[in-house]
């Protein structure tokens, strides 16, 4: 590996999974397409956006997965649409020269990465000695941002498909699902230094906080605000059009609780409709409740 991302302990052991799932890939691809395709591992190492997002400019194809067994912790890939609508065309016993399609090339990849994914779990959960399970794959075609892997710590392979020409795939899992695949591995740092002031610290706010994390509250999306009066009000009929205080464009709010906490990006995920973060509000300039 290139740089310690955990311990040296865990990161022999991310090694030997990536390079199992390597091995994997290799053999459902040589074995889907009737012929060797080999697939060259770069990595793993820790992940770093510019660095994906510098290979893979503009939208890509995203297959997500969450572990609901031997977890927690998500695994994606992602890929060029280029890659994706090579891959598909072959898999659909086409020449690999067909133009990427919304319609025709996501379920193809879905089916070989869930397939894939099915056998590495196996093998996997028999070296772990837990079950190693996941949800239903979802494959989409996004924009990614940084903010979309904000807050964790995010392992990342380069996989190079021997096509003609080299395809490339990211496999990007996160840190936690890497720390819950094999618990005997020291995941804290060999640096670290146990029983320290800032621990303990740590250790307490930790705590106190692990008595509020199951609360609920309410988050709703505010895309802008007006005035009217009461006579304009019950007028109000289907087709009616009510002008809001935002121009075309500006960054909604997102409230947790009637305060704001952050806004962001109307964005289509899977046909719904979500909004990505782009910036948060720091507690000083917290509004007060707004009333509904």
């Amino acid at each position: 590996m290139d740089n310690v991302i955990f311990t040296e302990s865990l990161d022999r052991k991310i090694a030997g999974m990536e390079e199992k799932f390597r091995s994997i890939l290799e053999q459902t691809l040589s074995s889907f397409l009737e012929r060797q395709i080999p697939v060259v591992m770069r990595g793993p190492k820790t992940f770093e956006f510019k660095d994906m997002k510098s290979a893979l400019p503009g939208e890509v194809v995203v297959a997500n997965m969450l572990a609901t067994e031997g977890g927690p912790g998500k695994v994606l890939f992602a890929m060029s649409k280029e890659t994706a609508g090579m891959l598909a065309d072959l898999l659909l016993m086409g020449d690999g020269k067909a133009v990427f399609s919304y319609d025709e090339h996501l379920e193809p990849i879905r089916d070989l990465i869930k397939d894939v994914m099915g056998a590495f779990s196996s093998e996997l959960g028999q070296e772990v000695g837990h079950r190693i399970f996941f949800e239903d794959i979802k494959v989409a075609l996004v924009d990614m941002a940084a903010a979309d892997f904000m807050g964790k710590v995010w392992v990342a392979t380069r996989l190079e498909l021997g096509l003609q020409p080299t395809q490339l795939i990211y496999r990007i899992v996160s840190g936690e699902f890497c720390e819950s695949c094999f618990p005997d591995a020291d995941s804290r740092s060999d640096t670290q230094e146990m029983g320290s002031e800032d621990d303990t610290t740590v250790a307490d706010a930790q705590k106190e906080m692990g008595l509020v994390l199951d609360i609920e509250l309410p988050i709703a999306i505010e895309l802008g605000r007006t005035s009217m009066l009461i006579r304009d009000i019950v007028k109000l009929a289907p087709g009616s059009i009510v002008e809001l205080d935002k121009l075309s464009g500006e960054p909604v709010d997102l409230l947790v609780n009637g305060r704001l906490f952050a806004r962001g990006e109307v964005v289509v995920v899977d046909e719904n409709f979500a909004i990505r973060i782009t910036e948060l509000i720091m507690p000083p300039d917290y509004q007060k409740p707004r009333s509904n």
